[in-house]
């Protein structure tokens, strides 16, 4: 990475409805080569519904560090979108720097990506190397497992308020 550029984590996490963990895995596994990423969770959600997983993905993806923020990560959430079908290309795009993020909860296109899929959030999150990022220096994909809550009426505040939801 040079200094016009900076780097911003994707993390594609799908619901699925599967009996356990290797199901969701299998379901999930041809995600990575059209996401450029990788599979970083699978989690157990069938207290909130009977047979449901999630499975996270998470990658990451240079941007020139000149222009509109918010521009840019909105636009690497719906190329990301695009990637993973014309299905999810209608999807809304919110963004609040250093995030943005697309709810797909439509079962019938989410399926269609994965077996089972039910729902899709994507999440881009805007992350600098060196003191820029903060005291800590993580990135979101590497500051730990994330909690899933459901998204808000209209799909259009991320889970758990907009605030960052990963585990201390």
């Amino acid at each position: 990475m040079t200094a016009d550029e900076f780097t911003v984590e994707l993390l594609t996490t799908l619901v699925v409805n599967a009996a356990d963990e290797e199901t969701a895995l299998s379901s999930c596994a041809r995600l990575p080569h059209l996401t450029g990423s990788r599979i970083v969770q699978s989690a157990d959600c069938s207290d909130e519904e009977p047979g449901c997983r999630s499975v996270t993905l998470a990658g990451s993806v240079s941007v020139p560090g000149e222009g509109n923020h918010s521009a840019v990560l909105s636009r690497t959430v719906r190329t990301l979108l695009r990637a993973l079908g014309p299905g999810f290309t209608g999807a809304r795009v919110c963004c609040e720097p250093p995030s943005a993020w697309a709810v797909v909860d439509d079962p019938e296109v989410v399926g269609s990506l994965v077996v089972g899929g039910e729902r899709a959030l994507v999440e881009a999150w805007l992350t600098r190397t060196g003191t820029d990022r903060g005291e800590s220096g993580a990135s979101p994909s590497a500051a730990g497992p994330l909690t899933v809550s459901p998204p808000g009426p209209e799909g259009t505040t991320p889970p758990g308020g907009g605030g960052d939801r990963r585990r201390p």
